[in-house]
């Protein structure tokens, strides 16, 4: 199954995914668009024409662009997490758990996955394996609770958990690094939860440093890895993952 999957950054560490089935294809899909000029930018160098957006939740970073490529795109096509209509008048199409979306010739399934925002959303392609995670699950790390709770950001985490083991995560911040970092110390100090897989993440650990040095992405992340390596997947026991949230904070 043929499928490509383009990284736009933006602002310090944001990125913006571009997917289309292959090279030669013109139509294309984005998913978080935070600002316009670089997505605009990128169509008119690759000659593509912006066919949808799939947004995962309503924080600026993710939609501020929309606006200005809707009155540039003008067919254009918005779908966005039903529970955050009232945040995002603009979407043509306003989405939930298990839903199939058809768009151009892949398959997106709708995760409902709450604790970051409560209406935040995941795309995953399930023809090809990929996740569009938003700002859920990061290399080595989880996002920050928001407006959930460390109940609601595991359920999600287990949903994640649950797909195809050779899943490719598409998440939205290049954190990998600092995330890195935050694992030594986790390791350092014995807080590292149990069943966590050293030998691996020292092979990973050089893998993320080496692309990081060149000046490349650490993203996708290999759902496969990041079961054995990322604490907050895991950690299994709610209060030592609220620990581990906690100290990530403060990090």
């Amino acid at each position: 199954m043929t499928g490509l999957v383009e990284l736009v950054p933006i602002f310090n560490d944001n990125y913006v995914f571009f997917i289309r089935e292959n090279e030669t294809s013109q139509f294309v899909n984005l998913v978080d668009p935070g600002e316009s000029e670089k997505c605009l930018r990128f169509l008119e160098e690759k000659k593509l024409i912006l066919k949808n957006i799939l947004v995962t939740h309503h924080h600026a970073d993710h939609i501020d662009g929309i606006e200005n490529l809707k009155s540039h795109c003008k067919s254009v096509q918005i779908y966005a997490p039903l529970k955050n209509k009232n945040q995002m008048p603009w979407a043509h199409h306003y989405v939930s758990q298990d839903q199939i979306l058809k768009i151009e010739n892949f398959n997106f399934k709708v995760l409902e996955l709450p604790g970051h925002t409560q209406g935040h959303i995941g795309y995953f392609e399930s023809q090809r394996n990929w996740l569009f995670s938003g700002d859920v699950l990061f290399g080595l790390g989880c996002g920050r609770l928001f407006e959930g709770n460390p109940e609601m950001m595991m359920a999600s985490l287990q949903k994640i958990k649950l797909l195809p083991i050779e899943t490719l995560i598409f998440c939205t911040h290049e954190y990998t690094l600092t995330n890195l970092n935050f694992t030594e110390y986790l390791i350092k100090t014995e807080r590292i939860p149990k069943g966590f897989d050293f030998e691996l993440f020292s092979e990973y650990k050089n893998e993320i440093l080496e692309k990081r040095n060149s000046g490349l992405a650490t993203v996708p992340l290999s759902l496969g890895t990041q079961l054995q390596v990322n604490p907050f997947l895991v950690a299994t026991d709610l209060t030592h993952w609220a620990e581990l949230r906690h100290l990530r904070n403060q990090f």
